[in-house]
């Protein structure tokens, strides 16, 4: 005798598609977290095995992670898990609640981000003992505090009251430019990341092993600059007068990539073999009076 069967698939949420996003952004944020995580378990490792006592970069360092925690927590919420699925069939109050959801990665990736910047920048100020480095340092840092400010003010008023985060209402700012804004100037910082602790490191006597070792981990930087380019070609691509929830999904995946890379290029510098090699540099050129330029 034959029995009828139901699809196999029945009762099943859809899997991953243009209209339905969502599974993509919610394996991505917990195999992303898992990464970041690993990276700064990895870094407290090597300084506990080093025999090295913690240092403000060090807690600046886990205070990204923490944030980055509550990012992938928004995400990852009841409300989050409908980002980057088509809005038709959610009612109006799903809609406005998946906006908050997002609304709150937000902020909370942008501070992330400040946070895993300056514990590298703590890290190099610490290590330098030239005047001219720390300069260049305190520069950085300002352009990085002044973007994350910025960053988060347009981000919080960016709609006006009762539903900051509906970004589909018209009386909004423009969206696409302020998304394009931030990052951008996350390109520049994350480049001065990468020039800055190269202009450190030139000038040191070093083998050729080291300056390799100290050179990989500044311009690992760079993995930030291609995601973040990603995400701009990802704002602009978005199409005009579209579901938003359902179209922005890239840009989000796009955001996800930035956020763990930044925790864990931020991560490599404390690893031993960088550690080692920019201590002796450093250190060397402070005992033979070298000068940089």
């Amino acid at each position: 005798m034959l029995l009828t069967r139901g699809p196999v698939n029945a009762g099943r949420p859809p899997a991953f598609n243009e209209e339905h996003a969502s599974p993509l952004i919610q394996i991505l944020a917990w195999l992303f977290l898992s990464f970041s995580i690993s990276a700064v378990v990895a870094q407290f490792a090597t300084k506990t095995a080093m025999s090295k006592r913690l240092i403000g970069a060090d807690y600046v360092l886990l205070g990204a992670l923490v944030l980055a925690i509550g990012h992938s927590a928004a995400l990852l919420s009841p409300a989050g898990q409908f980002i980057g699925n088509t809005q038709t069939g959610l009612t109006r109050d799903t809609v406005l609640r998946a906006w908050e959801a997002l609304y709150s990665a937000e902020i909370l990736s942008v501070l992330s981000l400040v946070a895993a910047k300056g514990s590298l920048l703590i890290l190099l100020d610490a290590a330098t003992p030239f005047t001219t480095h720390r300069r260049m340092l305190y520069g950085t840092s300002a352009i990085t505090v002044f973007w994350g400010l910025s960053a988060v003010f347009l981000i919080t008023f960016q709609c006006p009251s009762p539903h900051r985060s509906n970004i589909t209402n018209p009386q909004c700012i423009n969206i696409r430019a302020v998304r394009i804004f931030i990052a951008s100037m996350n390109v520049v910082t994350d480049l001065a990341l990468a020039i800055v602790p190269t202009i450190m490191v030139l000038p040191l006597q070093l083998s050729p092993e080291k300056r390799l070792t100290l050179l990989i981990a500044v311009w690992s930087r760079m993995v930030v600059v291609f995601a973040c380019a990603g995400q701009i070609y990802y704002i602009y691509a978005l199409p005009p007068n579209s579901d938003l929830l359902n179209a922005i999904w890239r840009v989000v995946v796009a955001g996800q990539a930035i956020q763990v890379s930044s925790i864990m290029t931020s991560a490599v510098p404390f690893l031993k073999p960088f550690m080692m090699s920019l201590d002796s540099g450093l250190l060397g050129a402070n005992r033979a009076g070298v000068t940089p330029t």
